[in-house]
């Protein structure tokens, strides 16, 4: 593969220099900052015609090489909500409603079968930007770049060691979770380690999701379920292996693809996680993009009005 993804690594939230890509990374200073400062950038005499706000700087490195960098500008709002947000101001503006669209990660939200009213506010077809990605097509180039053979199973097997992981994280987010504050009213997933959760790449028990997660930063949270709890939410909220796409964090999935691929060869190592979500970006293409839903309500939204994609 030409410019080996090898040598990229930088952390998976972090991307280039934004001055180098003409970019606006915002802190979380709300939507009505984000849009003010969208229509101070349209005033600019050399602003692009179409911005598109993202979550974050992970979902602009896997969108950008579909849009045509003359006609489009990334803004990153690093949070989900801001992004929704902004979108309800936006889709009720007589200017800012034809030129400005957000693009946010599904999360849970087809599993909870909620439907968005808002125009201009696009989402995943699958969890998010990674499980969206992580096409059969995908797992196959990376197997063959990483292990030098066939894995049909990667990405399914990988997103079958994290159910239980992501069960608490659906708990967190359909229990506990509210006002968009993980830190204080609910499980802080952040300081996780999937190499440690799950060092044989097998199923990992409930008991040992909670243990590994509580011990990671959540030991005084009374919000924090007990394992009859979990296993009680477990057993009213069923998931189907063909739902799992839309269950399982990307993040972890990176992690535990790596954990996999790390076990089945050891040139493989090479290959740290920033590597392989490289690897997932490279190798998904056009045709692949095309297929998805996002795709077609970005490019629906559009009506040919712009120059939008790339060629």
């Amino acid at each position: 593969m030409e410019n080996s993804v090898l040598q990229e690594c930088e952390p998976l939230s972090c991307v280039e220099d934004n001055k180098s890509l003409g970019n606006t990374v915002l802190e979380e200073t709300g939507a009505e900052i984000l849009v003010a400062g969208i229509r101070l950038n349209i005033q600019h005499p050399n602003h692009k015609e179409v911005i598109i706000v993202v979550e974050g700087e992970d979902d602009e490195k896997a969108l950008k090489k579909f849009f045509n960098v003359q006609t489009v500008e990334f803004i990153c709002a690093t949070n989900c909500s801001i992004v929704e947000d902004a979108m309800l101001i936006v889709s009720t503006d007589k200017q800012l409603k034809y030129c400005v669209i957000g693009i946010k990660d599904a999360d849970f939200e087809h599993i909870k079968q909620i439907k968005h009213n808002i125009a201009n506010l696009m989402i995943t077809d699958t969890h998010d930007m990674e499980t969206l990605m992580l096409t059969p097509k995908v797992c196959e180039c990376i197997c063959w770049e990483t292990i030098k053979e066939e894995y049909p199973n990667l990405s399914f097997d990988a997103m079958t060691s994290l159910k239980n992981l992501s069960y608490l994280r659906y708990y967190n987010d359909k229990m506990i979770f509210t006002e968009g504050d993980s830190n204080n009213d609910g499980i802080s997933f952040k300081k996780i380690k999937i190499c440690k959760l799950i060092p044989n790449n097998q199923p990992v028990s409930v008991e040992d999701v909670l243990k590994h997660v509580k011990e990671k930063g959540n030991s005084n949270k009374t919000s924090f379920p007990d394992l009859n709890t979990m296993n009680q939410f477990i057993q009213e909220n069923p998931i189907n292996d063909g739902d799992l796409v839309l269950f399982t964090n990307g993040h972890d999935l990176v992690s535990a693809i790596r954990n996999i691929l790390h076990s089945k060869a050891t040139k493989a190592k090479e290959y740290s996680e920033i590597a392989i979500a490289a690897l997932i970006r490279a190798n998904f293409g056009k045709e692949e993009f095309e297929k998805t839903n996002l795709y077609k309500s970005i490019d629906n939204w559009n009506n040919n009005r712009f120059n939008l994609w790339a060629v």
